[in-house]
């Protein structure tokens, strides 16, 4: 194993390779550091933890090291690729530890059953897990850590280890004057027997957490050292551009390379099941043989199958019967005796991640044993991708997780490690695949198509009586029981709203479009529907938007309680109620991931033009870990759902997408991020997630907007469909 010792502050040494044995030893002492191995059990107080009561146990030493200079190498079970998991574990557990910032060096962890996350049982980056699912498991580790050093201090010094200090680094004995760094004594502390249960301290007492030191990902970002999956470079590497067959179901017939032969620097041609891959001596070449390379396809039962179907087919379906995912009170009795009844139908289209660095993944092996670089948000599904394709087991693949650059869920598919393990199986070379925007932006795993009818009735004082919520997906994640509710009504069936009648059914329309996590998943579009629908009623009864929702978040429930903190927060900072000539406002709220959200939008209209002068947002996500990043987090994610709002749209004709690049899917620019404010509530409850939930309220606020200025209500998206132009003003002027 590498010593912490062996590499500079501010550097990323390898990823930490564990073996068999790594995970059973005791302790062991390495180049005179400390290896911690402790029977922990995962703990997340009201949270559900994978494999029950009796959690896997964890072994630190697959977390800690620290080297006999004292340098404190900490391996990370989330990847970063943007989000900050590289600065947020490390502080959970050095907070514990007393560890010094100064001293850390981060490492990716490869691909093992040990960091699978506490909460869900899988190695994997999703769901703004990271934190929320770790916070205690990490500080356990370091808690366990610094007992044991305090325990070899205390025992070298004659004194009691309830006497001594620890920060930064170092242990203090004050009556004796002592001092020693954790290198000191990391040897003998590596001896000692391992505390089960450490105590944790008190959030009133974190030095480091609710901090926001310098991301530990940024000098390598800075100045160019940064490795990414592409930068990948192996000696006698072969480069490999792929070809999948257009439509999103077809499968390859037939090839004929005969042409690419010519070219210079061509390899070889890797038939795959739904395409191909050329292999050559450099990117380049394999681009321009794979131009010359005649393909046929058996285009699949998709192949007729276009927007306009799936539209249709979405709406139809509001008809079905489906599965019931809330059912409280009677709401076909309360609709009939309502003064005011009220009915909408929302929709929103496929999305595509788009992530900046398109897929590409480097695999290098043979029958004893494979390594693949790649930036992933799941290295157990690339370790299994590769282990497939070489006819090895997975523990002759070693996964070397690198920077990714943009993840939001793509990353979590391994199709492109198996598509490059194939090739590099085939051609008996180290192989680096690399997609095309066109692949990427064209074989996605999309989100879902979906639409809602929603049907409200009021009484006759306006108070929201009943609603009815009809959702129709396409193609979507269905992860719940057989019987449970479904997946795809989250964001709309687990609201806070207290209505005494309120039905939620799901009707999954899957249609053969591959699909797959985006960013905030159902919570990037549900809150556009929901609560653009929640914003209707609330006209309808003649209330201000922000009383309605008010009055159906009273009642001191818990989770309503912590919605309507974020509500008025956001709509207090955003000026809400205080009249500004033009300007018009429109808010949005839920609770996804674990934490409470809500923003509103400030826009002027002219014509079809929108202005944007400021988002603020509001979050409730329990313990702030590092202010700073959730803020970067929110706008990160703001701008996300933004992009979608304005333009975000995947199209098929003949079932074959039509978009190709950034030129017909384009991203949001610098030029058009508008102001923003991002405010946190302080809070001691566990943390709650902070990557996706920014994505979803910034459509329904700014939808809202959009009606209180001009009366039109938007019901679908983009708002490029309804004729709209935008632009931001970013002066507070």
């Amino acid at each position: 194993m590498l010593d912490a010792s062996d590499t500079p502050a501010g550097q990323r040494p390898p990823a930490l390779t564990l073996s068999r044995r790594d995970f059973i030893v005791a302790g062991a002492t390495i180049s005179g550091g400390l290896l911690l191995s402790l029977n922990l059990p995962a703990q997340e107080a009201g949270l559900p933890r994978a494999g029950g009561p009796a959690a896997a146990p964890r072994a630190p030493s697959a977390f800690l090291e620290i080297g006999a200079d004292g340098r404190i190498a900490i391996t990370t079970p989330a990847v970063e690729m943007g989000q900050g998991g590289h600065t947020a574990m490390p502080m959970m557990l050095l907070e514990e530890l007393g560890g010094s910032w100064s001293q850390l060096v981060v490492r990716d962890a490869a691909a093992a059953a040990i960091y699978n996350n506490p909460l869900f049982g899988a190695q994997s980056t999703v769901g703004s897990f990271s934190v929320r699912g770790w916070y205690v498991e990490l500080r356990r580790i370091g808690a366990a850590a610094r007992t044991m050093l305090v325990q070899a201090a205390a025992a070298q010094w004659g004194v009691s280890a309830g006497e001594c200090t620890v920060a930064e680094g170092r242990i203090g004995h004050a009556a004796s004057n002592r001092s020693c760094g954790f290198g000191e004594v990391a040897a003998a502390a590596a001896r000692l027997p391992v505390p089960q249960d450490p105590p944790l301290k008190p959030p009133s007492a974190y030095k480091l957490i609710g901090s926001s030191p310098r991301r530990t990902d940024v000098i390598d970002k800075v100045d160019g050292s940064a490795k990414f999956g592409i930068d990948i470079m192996l000696p006698g590497m072969l480069y490999g551009a792929v070809q999948q067959c257009p439509t999103l179901s077809g499968k390859l017939k037939s090839v004929d390379d005969s042409e690419a032969r010519a070219v210079k620097g061509y390899h070889s041609t890797v038939g795959l099941p739904d395409g191909v891959v050329v292999l050559a001596a450099s990117y380049w070449q394999a681009r321009k043989a794979l131009a010359k390379v005649k393909v046929q396809y058996d285009l699949g039962a998709m192949a007729g199958l276009d927007s306009a179907g799936v539209s249709r087919r979405l709406r139809a379906g509001f008809d079905e019967e489906g599965r019931v995912s809330r059912n409280d009170g009677d709401v076909a009795t309360a609709l009939t005796g309502a003064a005011r009844t009220l009915q909408a139908e929302y929709e929103v289209p496929y999305l595509a991640h788009a992530c900046m660095e398109p897929m590409n993944c480097t695999v290098r092996g043979d029958d004893a044993g494979v390594d693949v670089w790649c930036g992933t948000q799941s290295p157990q599904a690339a370790q299994a991708a590769a282990a497939a394709a070489f006819g090895v087991p997975v523990e002759k693949v070693q996964v070397h997780v690198q920077y990714l650059g943009g993840g939001f869920g793509r990353r979590g598919e391994a199709d492109y490690a198996a598509q490059a393990a194939a090739a590099a199986k085939a051609s008996g070379r180290p192989v680096k695949l690399v997609w095309s925007r066109e692949e990427d932006i064209q074989h996605d795993f999309y989100r879902p198509a979906a639409a809602v009818r929603f049907r409200g009735g009021l009484d006759a004082a306006g108070k929201l009586v009943a609603l009815e919520a009809r959702m129709v997906s396409a193609s979507s994640p269905s992860f719940a029981p057989p019987n449970g509710p479904p997946f795809f009504t989250g964001g709309v069936a687990d609201q806070h709203y207290a209505i005494p009648n309120f039905r939620v059914t799901g009707i999954d329309k899957k249609l053969g479009v591959r699909f797959g996590f985006w960013r905030s998943v159902n919570d990037s579009h549900n809150p556009f529907m929901f609560e653009g629908f929640v914003d209707e009623l609330a006209r309808a009864a003649g209330q201000d938007p922000l009383a309605f929702r008010r009055a159906l978040l009273a009642g001191g429930k818990p989770g309503a309680k912590r919605v309507l903190g974020v509500l008025e927060l956001a709509a207090a900072r955003a000026g809400w109620g205080k009249a500004r000539p033009g300007h018009f406002l429109g808010l949005g709220c839920f609770e996804g991931f674990g934490s409470f959200i809500a923003t509103a939008c400030d826009i002027t209209v002219k014509g079809r033009e929108i202005t944007l002068h400021k988002v603020t947002t509001a979050v409730d996500c329990g313990v702030a870990v590092h202010p700073d990043n959730i803020r970067a987090q929110l706008e990160g994610g703001m701008a996300y759902g933004l992009t979608a709002l304005l333009r975000g749209e995947i199209t098929l004709e003949n079932g074959a997408v039509k978009q190709t690049n950034f030129t017909d899917y384009p991203m949001l620019s610098m030029a058009e991020m508008p102001l923003f404010e991002a405010h946190i509530v302080p809070s001691t409850e566990a943390p709650g997630g902070i990557g996706e939930p920014g994505t979803g309220p910034i459509s329904p606020a700014l939808a809202n907007a959009i009606y209180a200025a001009t009366g039109e209500r938007i019901r679908t998206l983009p708002l490029s469909r309804h004729g709209y132009t935008f632009k931001v003003q970013r002066s507070r002027a």
